[in-house]
């Protein structure tokens, strides 16, 4: 009677014990399933609207900016349609950090930032007699529009560029340019927008309801693989093409000495995308689902974000010059970038793999 009670007592035992350890199981499973619903909710409502929409309202000053030019072609005048063209580069350099969706499924990057830029080809177009409204701007190929074609006209070779030479016709080019701009912009925005595409809804519904994401490691997976592409553009192709070929005109943003800018601005977006900030904004990011798993990887990634901003500090004259005189820091820059392409596409990509179950 004994054993049979104690035999009792213990299976008793082993399916409390299991019964707990399922229970516990769940529990974790299911505030990770919060957690990782929140860290996507957040990136679109902190990070990725917010972006788009800075990106169509500095598209929208700069198009103000250069009608003023247009109309009144001041070197004021000027200069405030090239701080307007600046200023809608880094929202734009900003969101590189996360090219997945619409910027891509709708040829809207290469539509706005195609470079680099072929100067005969553009002084072609101006020499001809081809109608230059917005719906033939939109008909030219990717290099001649967008964010490089204006940036010809305002800049000029060498940034040398006076309200008094713009030429009549390139006012008309001009025009055009910055309102195809705004345009894409502004669809790029719509495709984001509860009232517009809404791929906002693409996103937070990974893995319950979307069709673009299966699950939510799917849209984790995008948008690290976003990260790591944005890190292996900048070093492999935007710094690393005019640096071997010795040509300053293959920078990305050659005529304005923008092209620091817009690196760091690259890597400042992969920085947000992680941390799920923007413009002062915060959320919870995909930073505290790693920490949460993996203190070690969040503070390895974050040093590597950190590290890869600030190297740009050393190169102390335009990438234009550098890539002639500085390379060793050009070099040492690129390293920076590449250690963090590395961690992106490696670690982070392999958390991801590991830790996100659905």
């Amino acid at each position: 009677m004994k054993n049979n009670l104690l035999s009792l007592l213990t299976c008793a035992a082993v399916l409390a014990f299991s019964s707990c350890s399922k229970s516990s199981k769940d529990d974790v499973q299911t505030t990770d399933a919060t957690l990782e619903t929140k860290v996507i909710t957040d990136f679109t409502s902190v990070v990725a609207n917010p972006d788009y929409t800075d990106l169509q309202a500095k598209a929208s000053l700069l198009n103000t900016a250069v009608t003023t030019l247009v109309a009144t072609p001041t070197d004021a005048n000027l200069l405030a349609a090239q701080t307007a063209w600046k200023n809608t580069r880094a929202p734009w350099e900003a969101c590189e950090g996360f090219l997945f969706g619409p910027v891509e499924d709708f040829n809207y990057d290469p539509t706005m930032d195609s470079w680099p830029v072929d100067k005969n080809e553009l002084d072609a177009i101006l020499a001809s007699n081809n109608a230059l409204g917005v719906t033939d701007v939109n008909a030219l190929q990717d290099t001649q529009k967008g964010f490089h074609a204006i940036e010809y006209i305002i800049f000029g070779l060498g940034g040398t560029q006076k309200a008094a030479n713009i030429t009549a016709r390139e006012k008309i080019y001009l025009t055009s340019l910055t309102q195809s701009l705004y345009n894409t912009a502004t669809q790029l925005q719509n495709s984001w927008s509860a009232s517009g595409g809404n791929y906002t809804k693409q996103v937070t519904t990974a893995g319950s309801g979307s069709t673009v994401f299966a699950s939510r490691k799917d849209l984790f997976i995008a948008l690290v693989g976003s990260m790591a592409d944005i890190c292996n553009e900048v070093s492999t192709s935007k710094m690393q093409t005019p640096l071997v070929a010795q040509d300053s005109l293959q920078d990305e943003s050659a005529f304005s000495h923008n092209s620091i800018a817009d690196f760091k601005n690259n890597i400042t977006g992969i920085y947000n995308a992680y941390m799920c900030t923007y413009n002062g904004a915060t959320g919870t990011g995909l930073n505290q689902l790693v920490a949460a798993k993996n203190a070690a990887l969040d503070l390895k990634l974050r040093t590597q974000m950190q590290a890869a901003i600030a190297s740009f500090s050393t190169i102390t004259t335009t990438y234009e010059k550098a890539i002639y005189t500085n390379q060793s820091q050009v070099k040492a820059v690129q390293a920076a970038i590449n250690t963090l392409h590395d961690s992106l596409d490696g670690d982070l990509t392999t958390f991801v793999n590991t830790n996100i179950k659905d």
